[in-house]
């Protein structure tokens, strides 16, 4: 970006507090501003100019600059506070002038006279090249110094005012050119800042390695500053950073590339890196496109695009010297070509063929020490094993990688996966506690129309680093369950002591410590290893053990990438998921009723594809004419769809008879959803005529799309495939447009707009492209978006997700009520259970209350059980409210339905005077209701005293005459 466009820009009062990092020289600054003590601002370029009035006859000249390259700032004075800090309170008050008033600086054609910071034009040039030479040397020499101090002494001698010093340091290494130095130790900062919030605790396993990482990083400079020893092109883009010319880079031609990923991320020294990922088709090498700004003067307007949409045949441009994903800079994108079937066919072609093969890449990458954790990789894989803990990514010989945990990634798998088969899984490899782990980002799946590429990353997040974290037994217990290696474990079990060691400091280690580590070593047949950590105790004091213990770690590190090999899955003790052609779970030791699986999965004690399994089982045990009688809840709930289609295949008459009364019946939109899917299953002039008439005259968009796609069934069956698609493509080529435009709009308005077209165009074909919007996209406006749509659409395989997003209302509140008002139009009753206790808790009585109403006839009857069990919770206007716009009938129903099942019991006129408040919402349902009341308590053979409900039969009377 331009310098003078960044002395245009706008200094708020968050970046106050993020540039002057001490709050006593904000403090004093804005209140020396406030006095009015700054005179003659100005601005030049990247520069602030002014004079403060000080002890001195002379006023002092303060300069505050903007780097165009870092998101740093710098200041500069002539006051003696400025040489022991790195914002005076001058500074700190021209900040605040540029933050409140900036319209009172003038434009100035050059630096004021005399100015603070500005050099000498004579000097300049050779002693900026000094200079910049003496502070990396001084970078890196403070860096070992800080190693030395921390790793002699540990964490506990670290002093309250050593905190600030270490962020500050980060902050300054990267204005001496010193990126990896500069972001790790921002890393540690941030780490022991978060230790000294919690009581202390720090993760052994993360600091030690950002302190090896660091002790290595300065060896490494250290050496090529003093002697000379060059360094690897990809170690200076890694280690330092430079400014590549063209003539630097590496030329590329003929790339056929597939954007596969497109994330978000903010580095530790506060940049933002906007990142597309590629795939070549010819290759099978992995590429990425980076555009980094300043976070604080980051251009929102100016960001790079997704290249999304699009196989990128005959890409141009050079390469970056780094590591895979290697940097692209574009100079031509080639031919935009749609990615098709045969694309991505090439892309599972051009994928690595075993686990085994990804291990070996990943083994090979981290032999060097200063590549990167993880290495990207495209695999063919077939089947996912799902698990209570992980899943694992099971390759055709039965080895496996495990995938992190985490139900975010669950939900992206599941809304990717059902009705299809997984082909292959993109994303990056690493080991994490002792597990080899797949972090996919996309999955290539094979459904009707052939192959398809699904996107698993959110946009705002990005490939995550792995790290050994443990911190006790748990996570060998999980690793053992998850079939690692037994030496594996054991290695990892070693290095995780070692860490703990190191955060108690060197000076402590001895041997009752190292004794039974080096016995361990030994036994895994590391003789080497266990003598070096042997000689690390022998050493006279802690900063000569320093070195040879960051060199054991590493080893052990490097050991236990190739000890962390493949686990095996043995298919026969699995069973298949079904409507999940690609996923299997362990062959269940009991089967569950719904209810339990309802309350298990919401206390997330098993995952979505256990709980699939248990309602199949359940559902497939009921007879026809059982699944046919439960319209509410069974077809109204999502999860059952499934196997009520599956029980009434081939039985024709019962099937149509039965969607007919799902139509006519309290089971809402999920009940008719079911009912389109029984009529296409089951076919027939009849069903066509049925599946017609929702077309024409159905309301609902939804409903009505997914009579289409039912009658397009049919149609497939008895015409042929061909002539169907002749008639959807007019449609289909619709929403192909709107799907580009949703993955590369540049605006978030345009792809807004462009979900919205989506949604119009009530197709079912358009689902794809919503759920990767809703789980990917920048803004949460199209998100909100997106889940609306999909829920409008009618895609019940998104309730399990929406409600895990309705259960972390305390900590994600935006994302809560999206997923409440989803619910709500979507209509599946197995959103009623968290809505329910939402609404019971209070939260956002008003959006919770709309999508009860919103569900219509199918929250009637456990609303009501709600406001038995809970009287207090009738009192709310808001519980009213969603009352009386409950249909009347269905109310009154559910309400005479409770009097009769309770009255003879002890608490009657309780639960009646109850029953008869709630019904007073509707006057039809306050008369029915009261009649029912009168009618239980007057009943001769009840063998009550005429006069034992007095009160209740008043009120019932009282009711019944006035119906208000």
């Amino acid at each position: 970006m331009a310098t003078d466009e960044i002395s245009l820009r706008k200094v708020g009062v968050g970046d106050l507090r993020g540039i002057v990092v001490d709050s006593d020289e904000l403090k004093k600054g804005t209140e020396l501003f406030d006095r009015k003590e700054l005179t003659n601002l100005a601005r030049h370029g990247g520069k602030l100019f002014g004079e403060a009035k000080g002890s001195q006859a002379s006023p002092y000249k303060v300069t505050v600059a903007f780097s165009e390259t870092s998101a740093s700032v710098r200041a500069s004075c002539t006051c003696k506070a400025s040489w022991s800090r790195p914002f005076c309170k001058h500074a700190a008050a021209l900040l605040v002038a540029w933050s409140r008033a900036p319209e009172a600086f003038a434009v100035a054609e050059g630096p004021p006279a005399g100015a603070a910071g500005e050099p000498r034009k004579r000097a300049a040039v050779k002693r900026g090249k000094v200079l910049a030479g003496d502070l990396m040397k001084q970078g890196v020499e403070q860096v070992v110094t800080l190693v030395r101090e921390l790793g002699a002494s540990g964490v506990a001698a670290l002093g309250e005012d050593r905190l600030p010093q270490i962020r500050a340091l980060g902050e300054n290494l990267r204005e001496y050119k010193l990126r990896r130095l500069s972001a790790r130790t921002l890393d540690l900062a941030a780490l022991l800042e978060a230790a000294a919030g919690a009581a202390g605790t720090v993760s052994p396993l993360a600091y030690t390695e950002l302190m090896a990482d660091l002790l290595l990083t300065a060896r490494k400079l250290a050496k090529h500053q003093a002697g000379g020893e060059p360094l690897d092109p990809r170690h200076v883009e890694e280690l330092v950073g430079k400014t590549w010319a063209k003539g630097d880079l590496q030329p590329v031609v003929g790339l056929d590339l597939v954007e596969y990923a497109y994330t978000t991320r903010v580095t530790s020294d506060q940049f933002v890196i906007y990142e597309s990922r590629f795939f070549d088709l010819t290759s099978g090498t992995h590429y990425s496109e980076k555009q980094i700004q300043p976070l604080a003067f980051r251009n929102a307007e100016g960001v790079k695009p997704s290249r999304a949409g699009a196989a990128l045949t005959g890409l141009r441009g050079g390469r970056y010297p780094g590591y895979p994903p290697f940097r692209l800079k574009i100079s031509d994108l080639g031919d935009a070509r749609p990615i098709d079937h045969a694309a991505l066919e090439r892309l599972v072609a051009q994928a690595l063929p075993t686990v085994g093969a990804a291990l070996a890449a990943l083994s090979e990458h981290r032999k060097d020490v200063f590549a990167p954790d993880l290495v990207p990789v495209a695999l063919r894989v077939d089947t996912l094993f799902a698990r209570a803990g992980r899943m694992q990514a099971v390759d055709a010989d039965g080895h496996a990688l495990h995938l992190p945990e985490g139900r975010a990634l669950e939900d992206r798998l599941g809304s990717a996966l059902g009705g299809a088969r997984l082909a292959a899984l993109l994303g990056d490899v690493g080991v994490e506690a002792a597990l080899p782990t797949i972090f996919p980002m996309a999955a290539v799946i094979e459904g009707p129309l052939g192959f398809e590429l699904r996107v698993l990353v959110a946009t705002d997040g990005a490939p995550r680093t792995a790290t050994l974290e443990a911190g006790s037994a748990a996570w060998a217990r999980e690793a053992r369950e998850a079939g690692a290696s037994g030496a594996a474990i054991a290695l990892a079990e070693v290095r995780e002591e070692l860490a703990d060691a190191f955060v108690v400091g060197l000076l402590a280690l001895a041997a009752r410590t190292t004794e039974p580590l080096e016995a361990r070593l030994r036994d895994l047949g590391m003789e080497k290893q266990a003598a070096l950590l042997h000689g690390v105790v022998e050493k006279p004091d802690a900063e000569a053990r320093l070195d040879d213990f960051v060199k054991l770690y590493q080893v052990l590190g490097m050991a236990l990438i190739r000890l962390a090999g493949a686990t095996e899955v043995d298919r026969s003790t699995l069973a298949r998921v079904p409507t999940y052609e690609s996923v299997f779970v362990q062959q269940p030791a009991r089967w569950l009723s719904p209810a339990e699986i309802a309350r298990l999965r919401g206390d997330d004690v098993i995952g979505r594809y256990e709980a699939a399994v248990h309602y199949a089982h359940h559902y497939e045990s009921l007879p026809p004419e059982e699944l046919a009688a439960s319209i509410y809840p069974t077809w109204a709930d999502g999860s059952a769809s499934p196997y009520v289609v599956r029980a009434f295949a081939g039985r024709r008459e019962e099937g149509i008879a039965a969607a007919r009364r799902a139509f006519a019946g309290k089971g809402g939109r999920v009940a008719k959803i079911t009912a389109l899917r029984v009529l296409a299953a089951v076919g027939g002039l009849e069903a066509e005529r049925a599946l017609h008439e929702v077309m024409t005259t159905e309301r609902d968009i939804g409903l009505r799309g997914l009579a289409e796609d039912a009658r397009d069934a049919i149609e497939t069956r008895t015409l042929g495939a061909a002539a169907v698609q002749r008639r959807r493509a007019p449609t289909l080529q619709k929403v192909a447009e709107a799907t580009a435009a949703l993955t590369s709009a540049s605006t978030k308005d345009l792809r807004a707009l462009a979900v919205n077209a989506l949604v119009q165009l009530g197709h079912l074909s358009a689902i794809p492209a919503l759920r990767q919007a809703f789980h990917g996209d920048a803004a949460q406006e199209v998100r909100r978006e997106a889940a609306l749509g999909l829920a409008l659409l009618g895609d019940t395989e998104m309730v399990d997700t929406f409600v895990a997003m309705l259960g972390r209302r305390g900590e994600a509140d935006r994302d809560a009520k999206i997923a409440a008002d989803a619910l709500g139009l979507l209509g599946d009753v197995r959103g009623l259970r968290e809505l329910l206790a939402a609404f019971a808790e209070g939260y956002k009585p008003g959006v919770v209350g709309d999508a009860l109403r919103a569900m219509g006839p199918v929250a009637v009857e456990p609303l009501v059980a709600l406001l038995e069990a809970q009287p207090r919770l009738g009192e709310r206007k808001t519980a009213r409210a969603v009352l009386a716009q409950l249909p009347d009938e269905e109310l009154a129903g559910v309400l005479v339905a409770r009097v009769r099942a309770r009255a003879e019991d002890v608490g009657f006129d309780e639960a009646a005077m109850l029953y008869l408040e709630l019904a007073r919402v509707h006057p039809h349902s306050l008369r029915t209701v009261a009649q029912a009341v009168l009618d239980a308590v007057t009943e001769p053979s009840s063998g009550r005293p005429p006069d034992a409900h007095k009160g209740l039969v008043k009120a019932a009377r009282r009711a019944l005459s006035s119906g208000v």
